[in-house]
Parts: structure tokens; sequence; C-alpha cells
């Protein structure tokens, strides 16, 4: 039977196809975390729930995907001998995701909630599991020879990032509708709605994710050993590799840690916190938002430090963050439940963004390219493994639990009453959550046996967030009224007591922070006063950058210069145009200049200089700066005790000086503008 030319490995993989390859690997990305945003995650726990699913089947339902992987030992064995992954992989995936179809249509088969209905679940997602093994198998390595070795933890992360966008759309629309089709529909009818989303899901964005990822093009798999090696000793090649052998059992720890209790968030959320699908989803998207945010962190750090020093200080956050779900309840909601819920979203979304890059690239770091399949496969088998047998144990434990509890209580008695404060209350999913940040903090020991090459220590990657966090405050310095956040105490974090997780949490978050204001602080600072405030703030914020210098006669310039050129970067973000902004914050730092004591020509000279770096860098136009900064330093002749001739023949000077350092284009621009800034003054003259 003739195989299909586009199932069939290219020979002479040319570097235009391999970025071609790339960008559809991005698009199928798109559309399979958009189909699994409305198949998994709260869609899926609330489905099964449903269908009259216990915690002990949430477990089993977590697990099974997990347990099939262990079909990738005989699949290993067939993409060694075929050495076709395209032929494996494009009819495993549209098993995938075609198997969604029968799981929502159960409730149109069977009357539930019902037990038979979770059997039909459980049993479809067992053919899915099957399916998605075979797909691991083969797509991995398929992956890490389309990606350049230098550049894959910045490939995986953009990719990753697309992808969790998808994900959060779809789930966050998928939850809106849900909520619609709950208040259309009687009670009895509420789980067709899930029914009609995943069959949209399954069909329309799963076969789109199965097209593209027919359309990428395989590399042929490098030439095999000379001497075939028996199956056995294949299978056993990552076991003998004593260092891939520490990766693979980190990842098989730190999996099974991780699902112990990750699978139930949900499940705890739709239960024991009564929240609404769209509240849960919507957490669920303040997570994935703080991912895609830390993907563009986490994927550059991976090439630079290596994968070690993320995983560790992503880990240490990740495991803190289970413990935090404990103080959820004491024992029931109270005030400060839905602000912990969102700390702790946005703080594991954080920390998955780096262990999902890390975990991903480190494994295709370690693997010989000639025997890729056999060692990547043997790393996602345990590390599967690790997350089946966890969940089945954190369900049984919940079940248990659940009518059982810890209570450690403080009392205050005096004669008139009895104040008591609940300081511990663990029952239920409490313990589960409580023991899986314990045994988490065992499996960084694992982590540390691991060698890899030009690694860093994670102390290295957290001074390094810091140093961005600084660079990112330092550029607010100059900024209206924002002057104050560079002060921040920032080296006290240093300081922290020494909980595992405590000081990444912090210097993450202060990096977050510190990135948010420079991004959106800066285009609303100007957007939100007139031309008289800006000019105000201007001279607030110089004036007091002049009262710490030392001696501002020597770096009025220099103060001027960062004055107005921060301005033009607030002023762009703004989006109201220049003109009177423009002006308005010149006069500002020539007068803060002018009356710290610096001298007035530097002052002329600074503010028109950074005037005009700032609308290069900010994409103003260059031409209109000039002409608006020239009309504001003759404004300001007589305050600045000069002559118009004289601060015109500073500001001149100045802009033909900073015009040098700019493009051909924007010298042209500045040439103009002083050349008709000058002759019109001259006529009127």
């Amino acid at each position: 039977m003739a195989i299909p030319g586009f199932l069939q490995p290219s020979i002479d993989l040319t570097e235009e196809t391999r970025q071609r390859g790339l960008k559809t690997l991005t698009f199928q990305a798109i559309a399979a975390s958009g189909a699994d945003g409305l198949m998994s995650g709260g869609f899926l726990a609330a489905f099964a729930l449903l269908l009259g699913a216990s915690n002990f089947h949430i477990g089993i339902l977590t697990a099974l995907p997990f347990l099939m992987q262990t079909i990738q030992i005989m699949a290993v064995v067939v993409v060694e001998r075929l050495r076709m992954r395209k032929l494996i992989a494009v009819p495993s995936y549209f098993t995938v995701y075609i198997s969604w179809a029968p799981i929502a249509l159960i409730p149109f088969i069977v009357d539930v909630p019902d037990s038979r209905a979770v059997l039909l679940l459980l049993f479809f997602t067992g053919i899915r599991g099957v399916g998605s093994a075979l797909v691991n198998t083969s797509w991995t390595s398929w992956l890490r020879e389309m990606a350049s070795a230098g550049a894959m933890g910045d490939f995986f992360a953009q990719r990753l990032r697309v992808a969790t966008i998808a994900a959060a759309a779809s789930s966050l629309a998928g939850a809106f509708y849900i909520d619609w089709w709950k208040g259309i529909a009687a009670e009895e009818s509420v789980v067709f709605g899930y029914s009609y989303a995943m069959l949209f899901g399954s069909i329309g964005l799963g076969m789109g994710a199965v097209f593209m990822m027919a359309r990428t093009p395989e590399p042929r798999m490098a030439a095999p050993e000379e001497v075939r090696s028996s199956i056995l000793r294949t299978l056993a090649a990552p076991l003998r590799d004593v260092n891939y052998r520490q990766m693979v059992s980190f990842l098989t720890l730190w999996n099974f840690v991780a699902h112990l209790a990750a699978p139930f968030f949900t499940v705890y959320m739709l239960t024991k916190l009564e929240l609404s699908l769209s509240l849960v989803v919507g957490l669920g998207v303040l997570s994935q938002a703080a991912n895609v945010l830390f993907l563009r962190v986490w994927g550059p750090q991976v090439d630079r430090y290596g994968c070690k020093a993320v995983l560790s200080i992503c880990s240490s956050l990740y495991f803190l963050v289970i413990l935090g779900w404990t103080f959820t309840t004491l024992p029931e909601k109270h005030a400060l439940t839905m602000p912990l819920l969102l700390f702790l979203h946005f703080l594991i979304g954080i920390a998955s963004a780096g262990i999902n890059v890390a975990s991903t690239t480190i494994r295709m770091k370690m693997a010989p390219q000639a025997q890729a399949t056999v060692f990547l496969t043997m790393s996602s088998l345990a590390a599967n493994l690790g997350a089946a047998i966890s969940p089945l144990l954190g369900g049984a434990f919940v079940d248990f639990f659940s009518v059982r509890h810890l209570k450690v209580a403080v009392e205050w008695v005096d004669p008139e009453r009895v104040v008591s404060f609940p300081a511990m209350f663990l029952t239920g999913y409490d313990f589960l959550f409580t023991v899986a940040f314990v045994l988490g903090l065992f499996t960084l020991g694992t982590l540390a046996r691991i060698k890899e090459e030009g690694e860093a220590e994670s102390e290295v990657v957290l001074e390094e967030l810091m140093s961005q966090t600084r660079e990112n405050l330092r550029a607010l310095n100059f900024v209206p009224g924002l002057s104050f956040v560079t002060r921040l105490p920032l080296a006290g974090l240093r300081y922290l007591p020494p909980i595992p997780g405590l000081n990444v949490a912090a210097n993450v978050t202060a990096y977050q922070i510190a990135s948010s204001i420079r991004y959106t602080v800066e285009g609303i600072a100007f957007g939100a006063g007139t031309a008289r405030q800006a000019q105000s703030r201007i001279n607030q914020v110089v004036a007091r950058a002049g009262q710490e210098s030392r001696d501002i006669s020597r770096q009025g310039a220099a103060i001027a210069f960062g004055a107005t050129q921060g301005s033009m970067r607030a002023i762009a973000k703004s989006g109201l145009g220049t003109g009177r902004l423009v002006r308005s914050s010149v006069r500002g730092a020539l007068t803060a200049v002018s009356r710290a004591g610096g001298h007035p020509a530097d002052a002329v000279r600074g503010a028109v200089s950074g005037a005009i770096h700032g609308a290069n860098d900010a994409n103003l136009e260059v031409g209109q700066v000039v002409a608006e900064s020239l009309d504001a330093v003759r404004e300001s002749a007589a305050e600045l005790g000069l002559s118009e001739q004289e601060v015109v023949k500073y500001a001149t000077e100045a802009a033909i000086g900073a015009a040098e350092e700019l493009a051909q284009e924007h010298q042209e621009q500045v040439r103009e503008a002083v050349l008709d800034e000058l002759m019109t003054h001259a006529d009127e003259g």
C-alpha cells in the first residue's frame, strides 16, 4: 500500500522549509490549545461531576491519559523500525481529537448522573490516552529536530505563549456560553451545554490542529547504528546514562507531587468554595495570563543560564503555591479567600511557565540526536507514570480525610467572654495540599544532582530578574509623579525568611509589577492630565532629582535630558499627540533645572537633546518635536535669564548634535525644522 506523500519525511529540508514548518507548528499549537480549552480543566471536571463522578473518579480520569503513556515502550520500537514519525503521529493525533466526540455524546445515550456514564467517560478517555501516547513518542523527537539547538528555549516559550492565549480565550468564551446555557436550559439539560462545546472543540478546532500537523514537514531521522541493538538494550540506553537518569528521576518525582494536588484545584473551587464555572475559568485565565507574561521572561533565561536554575526557582514557587491553598478556607470561605485565590493563580501561572519551558528544553538538550526518540520517550514515560499514580492516591486521600479534620485554635478567655481564633484547620483537600508541599521539598534535592552544560545558580537568575526590575523602575525616574517607585527597597527582598518559594514569589512579583508600571502607567501619565499638569509634574520630578544630586551645576544637562526623553516616551504611550504636551514637558524641565541651580545653557541643551532622542525612540514625528522644543525654549528665555537669541543658539546646536546620532531621514527632519524656525523668526525680526 502506497504511503501518501504528505506523510513521508523530507529528504532535504531547506532552512526556508524549516522556518515555514515552525510557523505551521505555531498555528497547530493555537488550534490544539483552543480545543483543549473547551475539553479539559474546569470544563472536564464540571462535566464529569454532572455525569456522577466522585473524587476517586476524578483521580482516575486524570490518571488514565498518563497511564496510557506506557504504550510508548511499544511505540518506540515501531518508530525505530519504520523511521517515519509523521506516518504514526498524524493518524494518532486524529484519534485523540475524534475520541472527544463520543465523550460529548454520552448524555444523549445515558441519563445522567449515572455510573454507566462515568464508565463510558473513562473508557473513551483511555482510548484518547492511547492515541496521545503514540503521538508523544513520534512527535517530541520530530519537534526537537525542527527547532535549532541555540534557540530551543525561546522557540518553545513563544509557542507556549500563543497556545496559552488560545486556551485562555476559548475556555473563557466557553464558560460564558455555559453560564448563558444554564440561564435558558432546564436543570436536567445543563449537561448538554457541555456536550455542544466539546463537539465544537473536537471537530472544529481539533481537526484543524490535525491538519496543521499534517502540513508540518518531518526531517528524515538520523541514520541508526550500524549494528542494531536489541529492543531491551535500546530501551535501557537512557537509564545507562547516569546524568539522564537523574533528570528522569526528577521529572518523575516532580510530576508525582504536582499531580497529587493540581487536578483537584478545580474540583475544590466548584464543590468546596462553590464558585461558578465562569469564575473558576476566569481564575484559570488569570493563571494563563501570568503564564504568557512570564514565558517572555523564562524562555531567554533558559537559553542564557540553563534549565536547572529556572526549574529550581519555579518548582520552589509552585510548591509554595500548593501550600497556600490550605489558607483559602478557615474552615469556611472568608474575606481574604478571593484575593488569595487571585494571588495563587497568578503565581502558579508564573511558576508553570518556567517549568514547562525548562523541562521541555532540558529533555531535548540532553537527548542524543541519533537516539532522540528513545531518550525523549523514556523521560516522557517516567514523567507520565509519576503523574498517573498521584491522582489515584489523591482522590482516595481526599475521600478518606473529607470526614476527618485537624483543628488548632487560639482562645482568649476573660470573665465576660471567650474568643476563639482558628489558627489552623485541615480537612479533606487541606491535608492533600499540605502533604504535596512537604513531598515537593524533597524533589529539589534530585534536581541538584543533574549536570547541565552551561548551568548557572538559581541565585544568578533571581539577581537577573531583580536587575531587570530595577531597569524597569529606572525608566520611570523621569515620568511625572512616579519617581517614588524607583526608591522601593528592592534590596530587602534578599533578606526574606528562607521559606522555599517565598523569595521567588517576591522577586518575580516585583519584576512583573515594575514591568506593568513601566508599560502601562507611562502611557496614561500624560493622558490623565492637561499640559499644565504635565509641566508641573515634570517640574516636581526634576526638582527632586536636582536636590538629590551632589553637584547640580554639572548634572543639570543630564537631568534635563532624562526628563524630556522619558516624557516623549510617555507622550507616545498616551496616544494624545505631541503639540502642547511636548512644549510643556520641555518648559517644565528647563524651569526645574534652572531653579535647582543648574546652568540655563546646560538645561536648554539637555532638554532639547533628550526630547529628540526620546522622539526617535518612541517613533514620534522628530521634526515636529524639534519645532515644539524650539518654541518652548523661546518661551522660557526670560525665566532662564537669557535672550531669545541665546536660547535659540544653544537649542539649535543641541538639535544638530543630537541629529548626528540618528538615521539619515531623521537628520533631514531636524535640519528642516531648525531651518524653518530660524527663517520664520528671521522674517518676524
